[in-house]
C-alpha cells in the first residue's frame, strides 16, 4: 500500500521482494520482521529476494456477504509466490482476486500478481498488490 512519501520510495514498493530469515529460509513478505515467524529468531537477520510475478493457489473463498459498499462476490485467495531465482522457499500471501471469473479460480492454478489502485485518499492513490488469472489462460 502506498502511504507517506518514505513509505512510498521504500525498495520493495511497486515490486514483490520477500524477506528472508537466514536462520531457518522463512520469506516473510510483505514486511521485513523483527522476530522470524517460524523459528523464532530475535532479531532476526533477514536478506532480500526478488520474488516472481505469478504464484500458485493453495485455497480461496468467495465472499457473497460484505457491506453494501463492497462489490460481490469478491474471491479471496491464499497463495504461494516463488523466489523469482527459483532457489529457497516460496512465500505465502493472502490477497485479492481480480479480472477473474469464479469458474476459472481453483486450487493449483497460476495467477499473476498486479499492482493496482485500491482506492485514493484526496488527490493520492493508495495502490496494492491483487492477483488475477493470466490473461493467455482465461477461457
Amino acid at each position: 500500500m502506498s502511504g507517506p512519501r518514505y513509505h512510498r520510495t521504500r525498495r520493495q514498493d511497486q515490486r514483490l521482494v520477500g524477506f528472508e530469515c537466514q536462520a531457518c529460509g522463512f520469506v516473510s513478505f510483505p514486511d521485513e520482521k523483527r522476530i522470524c515467524k517460524r523459528c523464532g529468531d530475535a532479531p532476526a537477520e533477514f536478506r532480500d529476494v526478488d520474488l516472481a510475478s505469478s504464484g500458485t493457489i493453495k485455497t480461496f473463498v468467495v465472499q457473497e456477504y460484505l457491506p453494501d459498499d463492497i462489490e460481490v462476490p469478491q474471491p479471496l485467495a491464499i497463495i504461494d509466490i516463488p523466489q523469482a531465482d527459483g532457489s529457497g522457499e516460496p512465500t505465502r500471501v493472502y490477497g485479492l482476486l481480480t479480472e477473474t471469473e469464479l469458474d476459472e479460480i481453483s486450487v493449483g492454478c497460476t495467477v499473476d500478481v498486479r499492482f493496482r489502485e485500491l482506492f485514493d485518499e484526496g488527490a493520492r492513490p493508495i495502490n496494492s498488490f491483487k492477483f488475477s488469472v493470466p490473461r493467455e489462460d482465461k477461457r
